[in-house]
């Protein structure tokens, strides 16, 4: 009698060199995805302080000054509401604006017949990790060109005293493992729409 083997099923060695290939392929391509997933939540950054320059030129434009009144300039926050000072908590990533107002630059634009809510004039992030929401305040240094500011350097998004130079900024937490300040991934706008990555978070 003829004896018959069966051919079929993969031997042992062959399914742990196919789980070996997964495994490398996932310790390559999961990093970088996350990575990829992390820099695509800059956008929100770079649209939001866009659309405080636009706001801020406004202003120029009617009142001859900057101002840190964002609600009174026509930004909207991505929370869309103000509350005693900063926008209620929304689906933001970042925390967008000004780390304190200006009496004295907002009194310009009153003088000058505007409106300039001293109260309005950051947005606070909602996303959080371990616990930590960074705020405009928490950028300590945001002097990437000494020249952008008229009254010396300038040390965190503010506007000038005099109303001429502004510098808003972005900072908020994208990566797990940064969630300090120092580590947050940071960015800038000025009056000439110059805009900086300060710090790289992901």
């Amino acid at each position: 009698m003829k004896k018959i083997t069966s051919t079929e099923g993969f031997t042992l060695v062959e399914l742990m060199v196919v789980v070996a290939i997964i495994g490398i392929l996932s310790a390559v391509a999961i990093p970088n995805f996350k990575k990829y997933q992390a820099k695509s939540k800059t956008s929100e950054a770079k649209l939001q302080l866009a659309s405080i320059y636009s706001a801020e030129t406004a202003l120029q434009t009617d009142f001859d000054s900057f101002g840190t009144c964002l609600g009174d300039a026509g930004y909207v926050s991505p929370t869309g509401t103000w509350d005693a000072g900063v926008p209620a908590q929304g689906s933001t990533y970042y925390a967008i604006g000004f780390a304190a107002t200006n009496g004295t630059a907002n009194q310009i634009i009153i003088d000058n017949g505007g409106v300039c809510d001293a109260n309005e004039y950051g947005a606070g992030a909602f996303k959080k990790v371990g616990g930590t929401r960074m705020t405009v305040a928490n950028i300590a240094s945001i002097n990437p060109s000494p020249r952008n500011m008229g009254d010396g350097a300038q040390t965190a998004p503010g506007v000038d005293n005099l109303g001429g130079f502004f510098v808003a900024g972005a900072i908020g937490v994208l990566d797990s493992t940064k969630i300090t300040a120092a580590l947050a991934d940071q960015w800038a706008i000025d009056q000439d729409k110059q805009l900086y990555q300060i710090n790289v978070g992901y």
